[in-house]
């Protein structure tokens, strides 16, 4: 049987200030990368998880970063994974 794998992006705020040490911490996240940022402090997440609890307690941890001002949920995609092999 296959396990189902979440696919998920995120839009982040973060203070300009902050923004490196806020992606370090988004990195150390399992399953999280920045795909892309910006100088004002928008920062495009990445999440792979195994259901959607994780996906829901990695917005939660991300939220409560220093320097993170909003986190919002863009994109949720649930697939097989042996079907991507």
């Amino acid at each position: 049987m296959s396990e189902l794998a979440h696919i998920s992006s995120l839009l982040l705020r973060a203070d300009p200030n902050k923004l490196a040490t806020v992606c370090r911490q988004i990195e150390s996240l399992p399953g999280g990368t920045v795909a892309l940022t910006d100088p004002n402090g928008k920062i495009i997440v990445t999440l792979e998880t195994g259901c959607e609890k994780e996906i829901v307690d990695h917005m939660n941890t991300l939220s409560l970063i220093d320097g993170v001002v909003s986190a919002a949920l863009v994109y949720h995609e649930t697939f097989h994974e042996s079907a991507a092999h």
